[in-house]
């Protein structure tokens, strides 16, 4: 502050030479500090401690790994200085401060030469810096968090050119991300000025993240825009060679060093040594993980397979472990030494990330805890065997694959009693025993059997009456007098006695003696059919689950059969062939199998009926949706999902280019939705939206469909919260009338909606009380849950509202409480412990919109075309936005949403 005399901060000092020792650079025994000044305040006393002449460290070099090869950036130097101060804007009190708090904090300022040559090197380089000083212990690099702040220049130059041109500076950086999007916006800004004749100006310019553009700040006439002159308060600092080995001394091991050590001392890959010193964190909680149970590969195995996974999913964080790398350890070691199995390991793992429990705790708790009891094990393999007859005899009839199907019938049947291994020889040994004598008289009937496969074949397809299109005056009339029909049940159902034909496909074959069941598929529905040899004209051998057919025969009664008809075949023709074995077992009611096959395997999975039924009802809410709201004078609109910017900022943006200009896919209709109100008064839209949120939890998804609406002339957020009550009572009914066949598949709980309860966010933390989480401006899941579950007790209702949220969270769009500024006029709906709707009244006047946009930081500039529906005048209005995914899911009692997507989108998900 004026009139204080600095004082040398001699561990700011110890921490810039360990930069410089991480970074390979010279240190320099004799340094200077220097006054810089300069005409912007953003320091109290008008200048700021530096270096210029003498700095710490001198010639340093980093290596970084480019496709080339290695490459190494050079670093100037390193230099000591004081940070400056910032301005804060607090939004709930709608005031902005100037921050001093960090004026003369200590900042290690590390300077390179111009050996960067493209945005990927520059990240490389950043990434690693980051990681030596962390190894070092100089700085957490928390870039989020301030602990890192970049300063980018960026100069380009013709091929012919030998020098780089006019430099621009993109200042405080404090992202990846950030760093890369501003060097390349930059790159090609330059660019086009010199194609065009233009001189690129040397200024200081800002990157605006929501735009993905950089503006000028200030211009700097000269190279050096500052003046210095010796600061006369602070001594130069004069090193020894005993001080500097001193400090060297206390430098920890840096990555290079422990990689090294984990290749020779413990045998590791460099893919996965490398993989381990990336982070620190993850480093250090290895190291305290094998110091406590000495299996390097294996802890290192389960870390990266199993803890990272989760970590990269967003379910927890290094920092934030719940258990200490002893308590893993001890994990490991149980799976090691199959105390449990492999998978439940996994299991486990999930639940002490989740509950903060041991291992071995979980493991008692869960009946995962391996005690090895043959003799149980051995009746209850027996017992799984009577019951899967067919698979044992597929078994020795040479169907190997068949074993996996038994092995995971019995391991989940033996959890906790036996290990796997134990199981599996176990199971070896009553297959071998179960083996039964083959006769000379069953060899040659099976051998007949075999020969009479090879010699008869499927029909194939052929349509008599197919569609043949007229001429007139020798073109081609399309009519539609022959439209194909889709298979409805009532077809069946409604013709019994009569002979029907269908397209379908074989979901089911179950070959009986002297007769079969084929099990058809149609688009939504199943039906039973018995072929008999003697009443089809056509042979079903070597005909398989999956083979599209024809088929004609008899409707009859059968009470047993689904939907208590049955059709007997006199015809099969084979259109389209099955040409491999499904991965997944889609005749079963469920697939059984875990999420990420199932998605793996989409285009299979999906022809199971549990599966592809939670479609039909998503298809019904949809049409529910739309219905409804055109019934009360809604206007459908279709909205660009290609944007110049975000409606809800741009952290959570995906960025793309658009003819060589930055662009994004839209998180929201909102913008247009909002607009339209002024010439419809009332639109919605169903259309997918896109957020970029680093996350993979079972709640959340990269893409989803969005169920919109936005109406005019409201009196408050009320009557928004009223249509969209009134919307999901209908939405119910329509599932109930034209979607019952799914319901009851899918042991849907439909819920009645009578009237549903509504609290403020502080009147739902008074209720959760001591159970809800800290977090005061906003509810957590688990309080979603908790909120949800007082809503079922006290008003059996499984939706509840909670409004007014404060007003300095996002939306910018969300109308302030005239009661209290403070908060907004915003809602959410939770149904059954999630939110699915977010909604509220928008602002509608074009000064309070732009008051509150400069309130919460943003630049009006940026929205100019938003603001222009203010600007000429709208009603006042609001909206919300329903996720049709999060919806699905409660409504059918789903564990993920990533279940209620048909082709899901997550962090770590871009395929099918």
């Amino acid at each position: 502050m004026p009139g204080t005399l600095p004082v040398i901060n001699q561990t700011a000092v110890e921490y810039a030479v360990k930069a410089g020792m991480a970074l390979g650079c010279d240190i320099s025994k004799f340094s200077v500090f220097d006054r810089k000044n300069y005409f912007y305040p953003d320091l109290p006393k008008a200048y700021q401690i530096s270096q210029l002449y003498y700095p710490l460290c001198l010639e340093g070099k980093v290596a970084i790994d480019t496709p080339n090869g290695q490459k190494y950036i050079r670093i100037n130097h390193i230099h000591l200085e004081e940070d400056a101060g910032k301005l804060v804007h607090d939004d709930f009190n709608a005031v902005s401060l100037a921050d001093y708090n960090r004026c003369g904090i200590p900042l290690v300022e590390i300077v390179t030469e111009p050996d960067i040559s493209s945005a990927e090197e520059a990240k490389a380089f950043i990434e690693k810096v980051m990681l030596l000083l962390q190894y070092a212990g100089v700085s957490d690099c928390k870039m989020e968090e301030g602990s890192l702040r970049c300063d980018v220049n960026v100069s380009i130059m013709r091929p012919e050119d030998k020098e780089l041109g006019t430099r621009a500076e993109i200042k405080n950086m404090n992202s990846l991300k950030s760093i890369t999007r501003a060097i390349n916006y930059e790159i090609k800004r330059q660019s086009r000025l010199l194609d065009a004749g233009k001189k690129v100006v040397q200024e200081t310019r800002r990157f605006n993240e929501n735009k993905g553009e950089t503006s000028s700040m200030r211009s700097k006439e000269n190279a050096h825009d500052y003046r210095y002159f010796p600061e006369p308060d602070i001594l130069q600092v004069n090193f020894t060679d005993e001080m500097l080995d001193s400090i060297r001394d206390m430098l920890p091991e840096l990555p290079y060093k422990r990689m090294e050590r984990y290749m020779k001392n413990y045998g590791l890959s460099k893919t996965d040594a490398q993989i381990l010193i990336n982070q620190k964190s993850v480093s250090d909680f290895y190291d305290n993980a094998v110091a406590v149970y000495n299996a390097p590969k294996s802890i290192a195995n389960f870390i990266i397979v199993e803890l990272l996974r989760r970590v990269n999913l967003g379910e927890v964080s290094m920092e934030a472990l719940p258990f200490s790398p002893a308590e893993f350890a001890e994990l490991v070691k149980m799976a090691d030494t199959e105390q449990v199995s492999k998978n439940d390991a996994k299991k486990i793992l999930r639940q002490m990330i989740e509950t903060g429990k041991t291992a071995k705790v979980i493991a008692e708790e869960s009946g995962m805890l391996i005690v090895n009891d043959t003799k149980k094990a051995d009746e209850v393999i027996s017992k799984i065997l009577s019951e899967n007859a067919e698979a044992v005899s597929q078994y020795q009839s040479g169907e190997k694959k068949v074993f996996g199907f038994l092995m995971g019938q019995c391991t989940k049947s033996l959890r906790g009693v036996c290990t796997p291994s134990t199981i599996k020889e176990l199971l070896e040994t009553k297959l071998a025993e179960a083996k039964p004598a083959v006769t000379a008289e069953e060899s040659a009937d099976k051998a007949n059997a075999a020969e009479e496969v090879k010699s008869v074949e499927c029909t194939k397809f052929t349509n008599p009456n197919q569609y043949i299109p007229e001429k007139k005056d020798g073109i081609t009339q399309i009519n539609t007098d022959h439209l194909l029909h889709e298979f409805d049940f009532s077809d069946a159902a409604d013709h019994v006695g009569e002979e029907i034909s269908l397209r379908a496909c074989v979901h089911k074959i179950r070959q009986m003696s002297g007769f079969a069941f084929l099990i058809l598929r149609t688009g939504r529905y199943l039906i039973q059919s018995l072929y008999v040899p003697e009443q089809c004209k056509d042979s079903i051998t070597g005909l398989r689950e999956g083979n599209f057919v024809w088929v004609r025969g008899k409707v009859t009664k059968n009470e047993k059969a689904v939907g208590g008809v049955e059709l007997q075949l006199s015809a099969l023709e084979v259109i389209a062939n099955c040409n491999e074995e499904y991965p997944l077992k889609v005749s079963n009611k469920k697939l059984g199998c875990a999420l990420d096959i199932n998605l793996d395997n989409r285009s299979v999975a999906l022809r199971n009926i549990y599966e592809r039924a939670i479609f039909k009802i998503q298809e019904g809410v949809v049409g529910g949706f739309r219905e409804f709201l055109i019934g009360q004078g809604f206007t459908e609109i279709h909205t660009p999902k290609i944007v110049a910017q975000g409606a809800e900022g741009g952290a959570n943006i995906f960025h793309l280019e658009y003819f060589d200009k930055p662009a994004f896919l839209n998180q929201s209709p909102q913008f247009y939705k909002q607009t339209a109100v002024a010439f419809f008064d009332r639109v919605f839209e169903i259309a997918p939206v896109y957020r970029a949120e680093k996350h993979a939890t079972s709640r959340h998804i990269n893409e989803y469909i969005g169920l919109d609406f936005e109406m005019g002339y409201i009196d408050s957020m009320y009557d928004v919260m009223a249509m969209e009550t009134a919307c999901l009572r209908y939405v119910m009914e329509y599932l109930k009338k034209h979607y019952a066949f799914e319901l009851e598949l899918l042991e849907a709980d439909v819920p009645v909606i009578r009237d549903i309860p509504s609290v403020t966010l502080l009147e739902a933390k008074e209720i959760l009380g001591n159970k809800g989480s800290k977090n005061k401006l906003d509810l957590e899941p688990e309080d979603e849950v908790a909120i949800c579950e007082y809503a079922k007790k006290t008003f059996d209702s499984d939706f509840i509202f909670v409004t007014h949220f404060p007003s300095s969270k996002p939306p910018f769009y969300a109308m302030n409480s005239r009661e209290d500024p403070r908060l907004a006029y915003k809602f959410d709906l939770l149904f059954r412990g999630l939110e699915i709707t977010s909604g509220g009244q928008r602002i509608h006047d074009y000064q309070e919109q732009l008051d509150k946009m400069h309130a919460q930081g943003l630049d009006p500039e940026d929205f100019k075309y938003y603001l222009e529906a203010h600007k000429y005048g709208l009603p006042p209005h609001g909206g919300l936005g329903i996720g049709l995914e999060r919806l699905v899911m409660k409504l059918l009692g789903l564990s993920n949403v990533r279940q209620a997507s048909m082709f899901p989108r997550d962090i770590n998900r871009l395929l099918p």
